[in-house]
């Protein structure tokens, strides 16, 4: 076996790797401009912004001003985000570089808990760095690093559980099991995993019923916790963004089934030719030679995590990193398994294991590395683009659009947005989410709520959602556009403005 490395040089080697994918993303100019450095691709990363400037305020959740809202669907990563609203504060900056290097700062925690899990199974130094190493050159997990959002905490939080739980350390697997669903709430499938196995392991141990609970403890007291506090401001348990989201439906099971192993998983750069799936295969096998507990924590467990979000989710395009990041905490346990196998296959071709097949055997472990890699730089180019190009139709349109609100409408007027988060964060007006995300009454029809918005004199909104009113009554007075919206396949690359009560008139803005 080969001789470990010490914790500083790995975790050197990866944050060496990570940044070196992170600059290539965050230095592409596909559309000419630095949207890729100063902005973030989804609207919805300005909401963690908004609460975890609230949260740094010392105001708790909120949304508005005096409105506690349960529109976090990860706390954790809003706690996470809490370093970098101080630093923007402080120095009067924007916050966008610091809460990217926190994103970059959990990615590299994530290929730290990969290779260390990797070790902890007996499989040697190459490949437990390989494990850690192809998380930072994935392109889709490079562009959710940066993002803004969740993504890169939910993975690491995820890898350092199972690690812990392989290492034996079973207070920190439960501690793991706790945090899990508070970063991304669909990994309450690994923590009932986790606590499962645990239990199972204590049973065979006869170990006292006080050290059995005590495990239970943590997922008890965290997740319990955050759901007292959702009930108490929403009058239900969970937050807003699981009944605004939760879709069922066999159809759409089906649907999105397809759509993640038909469409998405041949998209990634390693699993573009099918050798990804040969390796992967092969380090499934192994892993499970391993023992039981290796197999359900890495192998099943990613599986039934897929199986868990096309089951509760609406997932209409899964190559757009919008729904394609519900998907993501998986991924990281799909590639550190093709890494296993990968470089098992080439340690038995170097160690000469293959003589009585000839040279089928090295050849055969030739074509299958540089199936997996060939694709990769393509990919992680195209990656970059369009990181870029949603950060800049993020900027001309979410951007831009509250930017007009903060300096056009009077203050003390309430703006009603579909997009909630640039417009809450760059502007002092309050915000009616139109679509419940973080206003529980407007989600659940409430007539106070609904009565309020009848109120609202401006509305920024998509043209799809015009307000469903006279439209006599409103008036379009501000417009701004995108000619290049790659964000999705949708028709949403214009937000307009309205307001209500004015004479006709020509509008006015961007066309």
């Amino acid at each position: 076996m080969s001789r470990p490395l010490r914790l500083r040089t790995l975790v050197l080697i990866f944050l060496a790797a990570h940044t070196a994918t992170g600059l290539l993303f965050l230095l592409d100019r596909a559309p000419g401009t630095s949207a890729a450095l100063v902005g973030f691709p989804l609207d919805d990363s300005w909401i963690h912004m908004v609460y975890a400037r609230s949260l740094a305020a010392l105001r708790g959740f909120e949304y508005n001003p005096g409105q506690p809202e349960a529109g976090c669907s990860s706390p954790l990563w809003t706690v996470a985000l809490l370093p970098a609203s101080w630093v923007a504060r402080w120095f009067g900056i924007s916050i966008v570089l610091p809460a990217k290097i926190t994103g970059m700062l959990a990615a590299v925690a994530a290929s730290l808990a990969a290779c260390r899990l990797v070790q902890r199974l007996g499989f040697g130094m190459a490949a437990a760095l390989a494990a850690g190493l192809v998380l930072a050159a994935e392109p889709t997990l490079t562009f959710a690093k940066l993002s803004g959002m969740e993504v890169a905490l939910a993975a690491a939080v995820a890898l350092w559980t199972v690690s812990e739980l392989v290492h034996e350390r079973h207070h920190r697997a439960a501690l793991g099991a706790g945090l899990a669903p508070l970063a991304r709430p669909e990994l309450i499938v690994l923590s009932l995993l986790v606590l499962a196995l645990l239990q199972w392991k204590l049973h065979q141990q006869h170990a006292p019923v006080r050290r059995r609970l005590a495990l239970l403890a943590p997922t008890v007291a965290l997740v319990g916790l955050w759901s007292l506090y959702c009930l108490r401001v929403t009058g239900h348990p969970l937050p807003n963004t699981f009944y605004a989201k939760f879709a069922s439906g066999r159809h759409r099971l089906n649907a999105n089934l397809d759509g993640i192993f038909v469409q998405l998983f041949p998209s990634y750069a390693w699993f573009a030719y099918g050798a990804g799936c040969l390796s992967w295969g092969l380090g499934a096998v192994l892993l499970f030679r391993k023992g039981w507990l290796a197999g359900l924590t890495v192998v099943i467990f990613p599986l039934v995590f897929l199986l868990a979000v096309a089951a509760s989710r609406n997932l209409p395009q899964v190559s757009a990193f919008y729904w394609q990041r519900y998907l993501m905490p998986a991924l990281p346990f799909v590639l550190l398994t093709m890494a296993v196998g990968g470089v098992s296959a080439v340690t038995w071709t170097w160690q000469k294991s293959w003589r009585a097949w000839g040279l089928v055997y090295p050849m055969g472990t030739a074509l299958l590395i540089v199936g997996m890699v060939v694709a990769w730089p393509g990919t992680l180019r195209r990656n970059a683009d369009l990181f870029a190009w949603n950060c800049q139709n993020i900027e001309e349109l979410d951007v831009a659009v509250a930017r007009w609100l903060q300096d056009h409408v009077p203050p003390g007027e309430t703006i009603g947005a579909v997009d909630a988060g640039a417009a809450r964060y760059f502007g002092d007006h309050r915000i009616l989410d139109v679509l419940g995300l973080n206003h529980h009454g407007l989600l659940r029809q409430e007539k106070a709520a609904l009565a309020e918005l009848d109120q609202v004199r401006f509305i920024s909104t998509l043209p799809s959602w015009y307000p469903s009113v006279d439209p006599s009554s409103w008036r379009t007075i501000h417009r701004v556009a995108t000619n290049n919206y790659t964000i999705c396949r949708c028709s949403q690359s214009e937000i307009l403005v309205y307001h209500r009560g004015l004479e006709p008139g020509p509008p006015s803005g961007k066309q």
